[in-house]
């Protein structure tokens, strides 16, 4: 068994959707396991950057399982749920039985990292967000950095091929999923910086 190459193993996605994004708290994705960052990423397969992506992703997948099993389709024979890549199309709300909002004929990859260690967010020009930026949103387009690794441990859950979630960098906005958050653009009028409603109101006005 040889060890995977650190420099084939990490892959930038480009333009692509976030999805169920958990980036700034840890959470537990089964009520028995370990909070962690999270994240899904959309890509289109029919589009020439979505081809590329895939690619990219494809090609790490395959050399961690050449180095950890010595085939590198090995990841065909891994349970889905167990390989960091899937089809959209079989992406199901178990409440409605639905295809998830975004999903339909689509390719998703799937990372996540441990709590201790959340990733690098940033924006267009690479500054590092807070939460109350409120600069990611699933829906919106974003580049991000993953590392694909292997497992071969029963105890860990068997065979598998996952990805870890470096960093992510908001790329461009996009239709929200679900509710998403306000435009505030479209919603409120612009009231300029008029100071004089309190003066015109008086205390007397107030029926508090």
């Amino acid at each position: 068994m040889a060890k995977p190459d650190p420099k084939l193993t990490q892959v930038t996605l480009k333009n692509v959707r976030l999805s169920f994004p958990k980036l700034f708290t840890a959470e537990k994705s089964t009520p028995d396991s370990k909070p962690k960052f999270s994240a899904a990423f959309l890509i289109d397969p029919e589009s020439d950057q979505g081809k590329d992506n895939l690619r990219r992703v494809l090609a790490a997948i395959k050399h961690v399982c050449e180095a950890q099993w010595s085939d590198p389709e090995r990841y065909k024979k891994i349970k889905a749920d167990r390989v960091c890549i899937g089809n959209g199309d079989e992406q199901m709300n178990q409440q409605t039985g639905e295809i998830y909002d975004g999903y339909h004929g689509m390719k998703f990859v799937k990372a996540s990292s441990p709590e201790n260690r959340r990733p690098q967010l940033v924006d267009r020009s690479r500054r590092q967000v807070a939460e109350e930026d409120q600069v990611f949103y699933g829906g919106c387009y974003v580049n991000a950095v993953i590392r694909i690794y292997p497992i071969a441990d029963q105890a860990k859950g068997g065979n598998g091929v996952f990805a870890s979630l470096e960093a992510v960098q908001f790329f461009r906005d996009g239709d929200a999923f679900g509710a998403g958050p306000i435009d505030v653009d479209s919603v409120f009028d612009d009231l300029g910086d008029d100071d004089g409603f309190d003066d015109a109101m008086g205390d007397d006005d107030l029926d508090i």
